[in-house]
C-alpha cells in the first residue's frame, strides 16, 4: 500500500494473559468488560476510529486452545502478535501485581502485551481486567500511529510470513 493512500487511524491491541486453563468463554466475558468501556466509535471487526488490529500474547501462548477458537469467533481480521517475554519490563503499566512482577518484570502481562505490540507512543485505553475464574486477563491499548493502515499492513506482513506475525 503506498503510504499516501493509507487512512490515519489508531488502532487497537488487545493483550491477553492466559492460564493454562482458560477457555473461550472467559475470553469472550472479558471483551465485553472491555467493550463497556470502550467509545461507541470502536469496532473489533472494522477499520474504525480504533479498530481491533491484534492481539498480543506471550509468545509462549501464541498456540492456546481457547486462544485460537475466540480469535477465531470474534476477531478473526485481528493479527497475533507474539511477544517474547524480554518485551514485558519496563512498559508503562498500570497495574502492579507482585507475582508478575517476579515472574516477567512487569506488574500485567495483558498491559504490557498490549503496549509493546501497539508500538512507541502507545497507551492503554483498558488496563487490566480479569476474568471472573482468574485464567484470563485482558487490556487494551491504542497506537498513536501516523498514517500506516495498521489492518492492511499487518494482514500483508502475516502472508508474506506464511504465519502470523
Amino acid at each position: 500500500m503506498n503510504p499516501d493512500e493509507a487512512i490515519p487511524h489508531r488502532c487497537g491491541v488487545l493483550g491477553l494473559g492466559l492460564h493454562t486453563d482458560a477457555l473461550p468463554h472467559a475470553l469472550q466475558a472479558l471483551w465485553q468488560r472491555a467493550q463497556a468501556q470502550l467509545p461507541e466509535s470502536a469496532d473489533a471487526s472494522a477499520c474504525a476510529p480504533q479498530p481491533i488490529c491484534a492481539v498480543a500474547v506471550l509468545d509462549t501462548k501464541a498456540g492456546h486452545p481457547a486462544l485460537a477458537a475466540w480469535m477465531a469467533a470474534i476477531v478473526p481480521t485481528a493479527v497475533l502478535v507474539r511477544v517474547p517475554p524480554g518485551q514485558l519490563p519496563g512498559q508503562p503499566v498500570v497495574t502492579q501485581s507482585p507475582r508478575m512482577l517476579a515472574r516477567y518484570g512487569t506488574g500485567s502481562v495483558a498491559e504490557a502485551a498490549a503496549l509493546a505490540a501497539a508500538g512507541p507512543h502507545s497507551a492503554l485505553s483498558v488496563t487490566r481486567l480479569v476474568a471472573d475464574d482468574g485464567s484470563a486477563t485482558l487490556a487494551l491499548a491504542v497506537g498513536q500511529g501516523g498514517p500506516l493502515n495498521c489492518c492492511l499492513a499487518h494482514a500483508s506482513q502475516a502472508k508474506k510470513q506464511g504465519a502470523t506475525a
